[in-house]
């Protein structure tokens, strides 16, 4: 829960007013639960149904928690929220974009990203560890070059904030057979848009 516990800090005034609010990769949902106590309206996406199904069982008498199955490789995110918060996403899609675009437009306002960045862009994967896929699907654990990262974001209006993640304290680690280095993006739109607005979406 390290991750939940610095996203709290680092969003604690945004958390403030009333917003909307969109999980990324969220499993089971369980971020939910770090977060409910502000008022927020709470969207979790992810790709797996039988996360989805946990999370829809668990949060089934609460009207502000919905979520849905969707593939951000493919397609934009259907859901705009105020905040956006994505982690252990990131880096197990085959490539950067279009899934980092697609949760850049999602957000109106803030962003807070976990994954492991880098100077420069390292694509690196390896056969699935289940059984089944081992020949058809691969488990991806990528970098990505902090130059592409906070230049798109920069590029798109917001400001950016690079911290260590709690958790390791960025110190390499030794993952699926590459070193690999966790940091949280921290970015805010520097003219926050409307609330509803697509206008500010190219």
């Amino acid at each position: 829960m390290t991750w939940l516990k610095q996203s709290r800090r680092i969003l604690q005034l945004a958390l403030k007013a009333v917003v909307t609010f969109l999980d990324v990769g969220c499993g089971t949902g369980y971020a939910y639960n770090s977060f409910k106590d502000f008022d927020i309206n709470n969207t979790g996406i992810d790709i797996e149904p039988e996360f989805l199904k946990i999370a829809k069982e668990y949060f089934a008498s609460c009207t502000k928690a919905t979520f849905l199955c969707h593939y951000i490789t493919q397609d934009p995110i259907p859901a705009k929220s105020r905040i956006v918060i994505a982690r252990a996403t990131l880096e197990h899609c085959p490539k950067l974009m279009p899934a980092f675009k697609h949760i850049v437009e999602a957000t109106e306002n803030v962003v807070v990203l976990r994954t492991f960045l880098g100077e420069q862009e390292h694509i690196h994967s390896i056969p699935s560890r289940v059984a089944q896929y081992t020949q058809t699907h691969r488990k991806h654990t990528n970098q990505y070059a902090f130059k592409d990262v906070l230049g798109y974001l920069e590029a798109h209006g917001f400001q950016t904030r690079v911290y260590r993640y709690s958790y390791t304290d960025s110190v390499p680690q030794y993952v699926d057979c590459c070193v690999r280095t966790f940091f949280v993006v921290h970015a805010v739109r520097k003219q926050p848009c409307e609330y509803r607005s697509r206008s500010c979406f190219p």
